[in-house]
């Protein structure tokens, strides 16, 4: 707390040592005689008589200086001090003979009241030279008395900042000790201002500083100093005032909303309620809008954004070919089984089952576009081991990144077209690669999925679809230990380890089907089968011939080359005031994202799932404009791929974004207004909204945004400030397509505490000597 001497300015600094006290007083003395007034009493000349009257001034200085850097400083806790044996009269400590108010908004609950205590040197003539509060005074025998240096009691640019010391012990002419109690000192300060700004008392309206001492008169005279207020002048009703009272010994000093800084006045900050308050028109009004007018020229900061972290906003839709749909492209892995039963004969087919393999995968192709679609094959049986090996951008796998624990058990190998692991040439492909697999020895479903695995880690990306069909006619073969990934994760047993291969690629993006090929389902472990088809995301097909061998990767080849697709709208919003309309914004680049132009405006596709970031409404809006909430929904005239899929009955559903809307009728929504006091009719409307299965419900996005909405009590909880807008985008097939925005305007009563308004730090100290 920085300190002053009488009528200088509150920001000198006060002496932090007893050479420094010193030199003053000595300085003051060789200057001549102080000239100080007492409040309605004699000159002090008159009772500065004598060198031991100067030393028991500089006693009280030496006690100033050195308690003072238990207030100031943040790392010193202890400090040491000495009066002086020739001082006339005797030194003592007084606990508890006055006390210091302070009430906010003269309400009880928001009042503190701390004891004043000081240390005072008592002299033959009845003079008392004092320290108290952080300042030092001098009484006369008379009762009058005057501060010498200010205490740590301080009113300025509306702001009232208080510093104690509660002094314990005793105090003697000599050594003497001082020790704060840090502990109970920031629990007591804490606990001060958080009682006085509480509840109604946050922002204050008024506040009432109460000090009950002997030095009433030094008090008062000291807070006309700071404050300007005569004392007992007649102040008009609601002014602020200092008032003292003889007869209780008291100095009052209250200060009304106008002497306290602009941000604690409800009437003209920008602090927000947009509920109960005379300021706001209804929330939500006929006009489906906002309005703040204090009557004052006030601008509010105005904030929106969607409470989902990306709209969901569109339809599943099934289109045909045609130049303006376009899906993700395609990478697509053979996995088949090469054991020797695969020489076999299928049920009812006289050719084995690798031909009959051979020739779906052929009829497969026939549904990718060689433009953008690759395939791949790899074969697993118990005798392959391949390596990896560079060769001009041409990969083989390396043993020493991909070795299981037995040597020699990778058992998958990689057929290649061209040399390519993935390829386009689905000629070459169906002519020679797909006749290269064999039928010899066991099976091995998890050597084949390995070798899956990292080719589509090397030569594939998130910016395609990956798929996976893995084949057997048979049961995995032995109980063998497959190291997988890069950490020490072993499996025991092929199964084991196809199921978690399975699991880590979809995790990583890709989806795997799998087929059981044999004459019955005993023949092929279906649990397994299954399981693994669960955890990559895809399902299990069984066959018992070529022709349902047939069927089968034709379902597979129609599900993942679809143009079924979840189709996200071209959508806009729309935030107006009055005279201005206001577009979305959204961080990051946007270069991709589809526009529409209207109004002299540039207005984002708000719905695109591949937009850099989520879009928000940033602005200023002036005291009395109304804000208008609406959106907007296109048409599109193209709709692109985005390498993103949503599942749907357990598919994998490429998503679709609007790449260019068209404008030429749109449909415009209003959004509906939610407030606190709306919860019944929100949770009406949460209960009546279903959102199809590939879209975040309502209450989960409330849920993953946090604190708008108490599910349990089923009460909005939302800030003063904030309000709820929800749209309903139709689609053709119901109306539950929603969208949530959280509005935010100005400033809320919940966070908009004003620091700074009031302070008091108080400080336990312990005196022994």
């Amino acid at each position: 707390m920085s300190r002053r001497k009488r009528g200088s300015m509150w920001g000198d600094e006060r002496a932090v040592s007893e050479l420094i006290g010193a030199v003053i007083i000595v300085g003051l003395v060789l200057t001549g005689s102080v000239l100080v007034v007492y409040f309605g009493t004699n000159v002090i000349d008159e009772t500065r008589q004598g060198q031991s009257d100067e030393s028991a001034e500089i006693g009280i200085q030496e006690i100033d200086s050195r308690l003072s850097t238990l207030s100031t400083s943040s790392a010193a806790t202890t400090t040491s001090f000495e009066i002086g044996s020739n001082i006339e009269g005797d030194a003592y400590l007084v606990e508890n003979e006055g006390y210091l108010n302070l009430t906010v908004n003269t309400r009880s609950t928001c009042s503190v009241q701390e004891p004043l205590d000081s240390v005072r040197i008592e002299r033959d003539d009845g003079q008392i030279v004092a320290y108290e509060a952080g300042g030092t005074w001098i009484k006369s025998p008379d009762g009058g008395a005057i501060y010498n240096t200010a205490p740590d009691v301080s009113y300025r640019n509306g702001t009232v900042d208080i510093s104690l010391l509660n002094l314990t012990g005793r105090v003697s002419e000599g050594a003497n000790q001082a020790v704060t109690d840090v502990n109970t000192s920031r629990r007591d300060s804490k606990s001060a201002v958080n009682t006085v700004l509480q509840g109604e008392c946050v922002r204050p309206d008024n506040v009432t500083l109460r000090i009950q001492s002997d030095f009433y008169r030094g008090w008062a005279d000291y807070l006309e100093t700071e404050t300007g207020l005569e004392p007992n002048a007649s102040p008009a009703p609601g002014d602020s005032y200092l008032r003292v009272d003889d007869t209780t010994q008291t100095v009052t000093l209250y200060l009304n909303q106008s002497s306290l800084p602009r941000r604690t006045n409800d009437e003209i900050n920008n602090v927000v309620n947009v509920t109960g308050s005379d300021y706001m028109d209804d929330v939500p009004n006929p006009d489906d809008g906002i309005r703040i007018d204090k009557g004052v020229n006030n601008t509010y900061t105005v904030y929106s954004e969607p409470i989902s972290e990306r709209p969901e906003i569109g339809t599943v839709r099934r289109v045909t070919q045609a130049d303006n749909v376009t899906r993700p492209p395609l990478d697509v892995v053979f996995v088949v089984d090469e054991s020797g039963s695969m020489a076999w004969s299928a049920a009812d087919d006289s050719k084995a089952k690798y031909e009959a393999v051979r020739d779906a995968m052929r009829d497969f192709t026939t549904y990718l576009d060689s433009n953008m679609d690759r395939v791949g094959l790899v074969g697993y049986n118990q005798y392959h081991t391949g390596d990896i090996v560079d060769d001009g951008g041409v990969y083989y796998f390396l043993d020493e990144e991909y070795r299981e624990i037995n040597e020699g058990s990778n058992r998958g190998a990689i057929y290649r077209t061209n040399r390519r692991m993935l390829t386009t040439d689905f000629v070459e492909f169906n002519r020679s690669t797909v006749t290269e697999t064999e039928a010899v020895g066991g099976t091995y479903s998890a050597g084949g999925m390995k070798k899956a695995s990292s080719l589509l880690d090397l030569r594939s990306d998130e910016s395609r679809n990956r798929v996976v069909i893995m084949l057997t006619d048979g049961k995995n073969t032995g109980s063998d230990q497959w190291y997988i990934g890069d950490g020490d994760d072993t499996f025991t047993g092929s199964n084991s380890a196809t199921i978690e291969l399975a699991r880590r690629m979809n995790r990583a993006g890709m989806t795997t089907y799998t087929i059981g090929f044999a004459n019955d389902d005993d023949s092929v472990n279906e649990n397994f089968l299954k399981e693994t088809a669960g955890a990559g995301g895809g399902e299990y097909y069984f066959a018992t011939d070529s022709e349902e061998l047939e069927d089968v990767f034709s379902s597979i080849a129609e599900r993942v080359s679809s143009t079924k697709q979840v189709g996200h709208y071209g959508v806009t919003t729309n935030l107006s005031t009055d005279d201005t309309v206001h577009p979305p914004q959204i961080t990051g680049d946007i270069s991709r994202i589809a526009t529409a132009t209207a109004d002299g405006k540039e207005w984002l596709n708000v719905n695109d799932p591949t937009a850099p970031s989520t879009f928000s409404h940033a602005f200023a809006v002036s005291g009395g404009d109304m804000v208008k909430f609406t959106a907007t929904k296109y048409s599109c005239d193209k709709w692109v791929g985005t390498g993103q899929t949503k599942q749907i009955n357990g598919s994998s559903v490429p998503v679709t974004r609007c790449a260019e809307m068209n404008t030429t009728d749109p449909t415009v929504i209003d959004g509906e207004l939610f407030t606190n006091d709306n919860s019944t009719r929100f949770n009406n409307k949460l209960n009546n909204t279903t959102s199809a299965e590939w879209q975040t419900n309502l209450t989960e996005a409330l849920d993953e945004y946090g604190g708008l909405y108490n599910e349990s009590s089923k009460e909005l909880t939302l800030d003063s400030n904030e309000v709820l807008v929800l749209y309903n985008f139709p689609n053709g097939k119901h109306t539950d397509n929603p969208m949530l925005l959280l509005y935010s305007v100005g400033l809320s009563e919940e966070e908009a505490r004003p620091t700074g308004v009031i302070d008091i730090d108080i400080d336990n100290v312990e005196i022994s000597n």
